[in-house]
């Protein structure tokens, strides 16, 4: 069995950071999603699609900061554990990528930006695995969680397709958050919660736009 130099790690991160970002494949489970009653107006269409292409970032923004802890974490078990968490998070990307087409829209032209930003915070996240490597996890879903239900609130009533997938996607990040409360460390400081919440807006409200 080959063994992986820190060059072909890297060059693996690199390949997979840009797999992410151009990633344009569908979920068959989208196919499960109801489909709308009514097409949408174009105000209505409008609101979706960026709704929509906010919760893509925040899905490339998600491999990129799991990648990067895993990448520099030393502790066998998270680094499994934050792989197949990369999985699940994958096919919420599919999900609202493919939702994003439906609605003749594109992806933000900083997602690539947005990924490298989410690993180097997961390499340092990685790199205090010892004291507070979950918490970052921990704290990631919980914001996570309280923008999907702005989101939901925030989409057109009459698109329920997009109102159902981010359901089912916050049902997912709900189970992420929890298994970083079982794999337990420290909260972050508050300073850290903040600066990643200020962070976040900053995407969001970019991305809203382009």
């Amino acid at each position: 069995m080959r063994n992986f130099t820190k060059l072909d790690s890297i060059i693996r991160e690199i390949e997979y950071g840009l797999e992410t970002v151009n990633d344009k494949t569908v979920s068959k489970k989208s196919e499960e999603f109801s489909q709308n009653d009514e097409i949408l107006s174009k105000s209505d269409n409008i609101q979706s699609e960026r709704i929509m292409r906010v919760n893509h970032m925040g899905e490339v923004c998600a491999q990129g900061l799991y990648r990067g802890q895993a990448a520099f974490t030393n502790d066998t078990d998270t680094k499994k554990q934050l792989y197949k968490m990369c999985q699940e998070e994958r096919e919420h990307l599919k999900i609202c990528h493919g939702r994003l087409d439906e609605l003749g829209a594109k992806a933000s032209i900083f997602n690539g930006l947005w990924y490298l930003s989410s690993f180097t915070l997961g390499a340092f996240a990685g790199l205090v695995q010892t004291k507070y490597g979950a918490g970052f996890i921990k704290e990631t879903e919980r914001q996570v969680s309280h923008h999907l239900d702005d989101s939901i609130q925030k989409l057109p009533a009459s698109d329920l397709r997009s109102r159902e997938m981010l359901g089912y996607i916050k049902e997912d990040e709900a189970k992420h958050e929890k298994t970083a409360v079982e794999m337990g460390s420290e909260d972050i400081p508050d300073a850290a919660k903040e600066s990643m919440n200020l962070l976040s807006r900053v995407m969001k409200k970019i991305t809203y736009y382009i």
